[in-house]
């Protein structure tokens, strides 16, 4: 009789686990409101993409979206909150070149890109070097050539020291043999009118973020670290043209907590393809300097490794870090 009972309470209990884990496998999703965390202030742009993005992503997953702003730590703070959170798919974080960066300059912050689930890559803008109009350089070789001759005399911005342009401008140092004088600013934005007001020399950024002054003819770019020459900016050539293997890029990716049911992220790289594909969207970039460009999870997480060697390179051989 307790055998018989033993084998009673066993099948009791497997049925149970089982009827949860089809529960769970048949709930909806999603039917309540997905969380988008930007780890940088408003008026950024990865705000302003997520933001952009989020009407589409409401009409694609027929629940509201919400962009919620986690600005400090370098990104860790919204980094930390995601990796934390339930892996259900409510909560998604948007990142750049930043996630693979702080895992050499802040090990401290254990945040890495294998600690999340990729969902999808919507698109890039390239760094590139810029310059006030009355500069005396009006190519990148131009510029080049000077550095080489004068080391340590151009002054080059950046957005803060050990962020993604601060590497870009020494990733370009390492591939040419030239020399700077680093002046970091707090964020690109106080960084932009000091190389208008001759402040410093020149500054590392994106097309994105100064493609209203190069338009306003405010700013000049002496050359993108692209793989091809970019359609804002045609006439600008690239490293690559004058031999020198460089890429650098701000991109937007979004990515979960790891764990994430894979039919979940697949609802969610669906929605998002499909709001990329929107006139809205394509608009939108087009306005902002942003390249589309879809990866999807797959793509995305072979992206990240590559990534993270890139720089991991780049930090140790330029003794960065910390």
């Amino acid at each position: 009789m307790r055998k018989t009972s033993s084998f009673l309470m066993a099948g009791l209990i497997m049925f149970g686990v089982l009827s949860v884990n089809s529960a769970v496998a048949q709930e909806k999703y999603p039917k309540d409101p997905i969380s988008i965390v930007v780890p940088y202030a408003a008026g950024g742009s990865h705000d302003l993409v997520a933001r952009a993005l989020q009407p589409q992503l409401e009409k694609a997953l027929g629940v509201s979206v919400l962009v919620e702003n986690k600005p400090g730590g370098g990104s860790t703070i919204a980094c930390n909150l995601v990796k934390a959170a339930p892996p259900n798919g409510y909560m998604l974080v948007t990142v750049s070149p930043t996630l693979s960066i702080i895992k050499y300059t802040l090990p401290e912050s254990n945040v890495t890109f294998d600690q999340f689930e990729p969902v999808a890559y919507v698109g890039y803008t390239p760094q590139g070097v810029f310059t006030r109009m009355d500069a005396p350089w009006n190519n990148l070789k131009e510029l080049l050539d000077y550095a080489r001759a004068n080391p340590g005399k151009v002054k080059c911005g950046n957005a803060g020291h050990g962020g993604n342009f601060h590497m870009g401008a020494v990733g370009i140092e390492q591939a040419t043999g030239v020399k700077f004088t680093h002046i970091p600013f707090k964020g690109a934005a106080p960084a932009v009118p000091a190389v208008m007001g001759g402040h410093v020399d020149i500054i590392v950024s994106t097309i994105a973020d100064t493609l209203h002054m190069v338009k306003g003819g405010s700013l000049k770019v002496l050359g993108l670290a692209a793989p091809e020459r970019n359609k804002f900016a045609p006439d600008v050539q690239t490293f690559k043209e004058l031999g020198y293997d460089i890429e650098f890029s701000t991109y937007w990716s979004y990515l979960g907590p790891k764990g994430m049911p894979k039919d979940r992220v697949k609802i969610l790289y669906d929605a998002f393809r499909k709001s990329t594909e929107t006139k809205e969207v394509k608009e939108f970039f087009d306005m902002q300097g942003v390249t589309p460009s879809l990866k999807s999870p797959e793509e995305l997480g072979e992206y990240y490794k590559k990534e993270d060697v890139k720089w991991g390179r780049l930090i140790k051989e330029g003794g960065l870090m910390p």
